[in-house]
């Protein structure tokens, strides 16, 4: 990798390859604490014998996660951003930064990996009713499945089964991550998950979990 990939113009693409597996484990994390934590503290029977119902908690609650993963996605380009400059400074670089489209769309990819991952942590949180179970099976799930799992099933048959795989979670949000380069970075092979795909399945990912973890929570008896 050349200096020149350190400048301000290409933060951007460097910012990307936090997405998975450092940000994805920690979204999870988040999401874990975020949904479990109540069944812990015993708050979830107060919130839910009041009104507004549960539907409603629940979508609030979700657009409070939402803010928090922005806000973990803005800290991110933030300090990606403060870095580059840093570098450039001490190079005598021209500060230049990226085209502002290509940073609303490198925003918008971190923001929905980090959602859809932590929606995975909600999900689970609200099924096991426990934060501390809840993150354990979520990172394991990342570190365990969609990394050396994955690995072992794409050398199954010469990638037999590599169109199965295609369809993880985090194997789209890599393709998605991995589309945001540029010359500075050197020729690169063609992701086999196109950009447009990768969107399209971590959004059905993430709406499906939130839609499960909706039905439980309104179905299930928490007093």
């Amino acid at each position: 990798m050349s200096l020149a990939t350190l400048y301000p113009d290409q933060f951007v693409n460097n910012v990307m390859g936090a997405a998975f597996p450092i940000g994805a484990a920690v979204a999870i994390v988040l999401g874990a604490l975020f949904a479990g934590s109540e069944y812990g503290w015993g708050t979830v029977k107060t919130m839910f014998t009041q009104r507004p119902g549960r539907l409603t908690v629940w979508g609030g609650r979700l657009f409070v996660f939402g803010i928090w993963m922005l806000i973990l996605t803005l800290v991110l380009f933030g300090v990606g951003a403060a870095s580059s400059v840093v570098v450039a400074s001490f190079q005598g670089h021209a500060i230049t930064g990226p085209a502002a489209i290509d940073l609303a769309k490198g925003i918008g990819s971190i923001w929905l990996i980090f959602t859809v991952n932590g929606a995975i942590g909600l999900a689970l949180g609200v099924l096991i009713r426990q934060s501390a179970a809840a993150l354990g099976i979520g990172l394991t799930y990342v570190l365990a499945v969609e990394i050396i799992a994955v690995r072992i099933i794409n050398l199954i048959n010469n990638g037999q089964f590599k169109n199965v795989t295609e369809q993880f979670v985090n194997q789209n949000a890599t393709a998605l991550t991995q589309s945001f380069t540029s010359a500075a970075f050197g020729a690169a092979p063609s992701p086999a998950i196109s950009a447009d795909h990768a969107v399209l399945v971590l959004a059905a990912y993430g709406v499906g979990l939130v839609i499960v973890a909706a039905g439980l929570l309104r179905l299930r008896d928490v007093t």
